[in-house]
């Protein structure tokens, strides 16, 4: 079940660029969502992994995120450090989901908006997944997901979501954070462990 979840992620990558606004954020993971599902009843992993890749950097607000869960170390880095960083964050990020099955049988698989708010600088959309049968339990047969959006250069652009009230974005930075303070707040040694743990994800990517 973690696993399925992990790779609805993406259902922001897949979609067209729309006016930011509530009707354009209603499009946004209208459309995705079900952009989403066809591509990940495909059997070509290879292909899957390049779609994935290309949108992730068109679709999602990486700069924002990396920022975000770093908290007030981000602003002590030099310039080199957060160029390093940034380009290491989502290298990180992309080990993630490629080393998920993305082999999921979509069929039955739907979605519906439940409602869309715009709350100051953000756009949140709240959703319930239909499962498909093989990932139902008796006391579960769907999914609450809420996703926040923002406006980038009059673009909507995913920078968290939550499945039954847990951020994804909160859970990054909590984890970002521990490996800081373990590291004694030393920056640089900060970089290498995070280089040594996404060299550690690339390496069990699925071929």
């Amino acid at each position: 079940m973690k696993k399925f979840f992990a790779a609805f992620i993406f259902v922001f990558f897949l979609s067209g660029f729309v006016r930011a606004d509530e009707i354009g954020a209603r499009q946004f993971i209208n459309d995705s969502g079900y952009a989403l599902i066809e591509a990940l009843g495909g059997d070509d992993l290879t292909q899957k992994y390049k779609t994935l890749d290309d949108l992730f950097d068109n679709r999602v607000d990486t700069d924002y995120i990396a920022k975000f869960v770093l908290g007030p170390y981000y602003n002590k880095m030099s310039d080199k450090q957060k160029s390093d960083y940034h380009v290491l964050f989502e290298r990180y990020i992309k080990s993630l989901y490629k080393s998920y099955p993305l082999n999921f049988d979509t069929t039955a698989m739907d979605f519906e908006i439940i409602s869309v708010g715009q709350n100051k600088d953000f756009y949140d959309v709240k959703c319930m997944v239909d499962l498909p049968e093989k990932y139902q339990t008796e006391n579960l047969k769907q999914v609450g997901i809420e996703f926040r959006l923002r406006e980038k250069s009059n673009e909507i652009q995913l920078i968290d979501f939550k499945i039954d009230g847990v951020s994804m974005l909160i859970t990054f930075k909590n984890k970002f954070m521990q490996m800081i303070k373990d590291d004694e707040e030393e920056i640089d040694w900060f970089l290498e462990d995070f280089e040594d743990l996404t060299l550690s994800n690339e390496s069990q990517i699925r071929k």
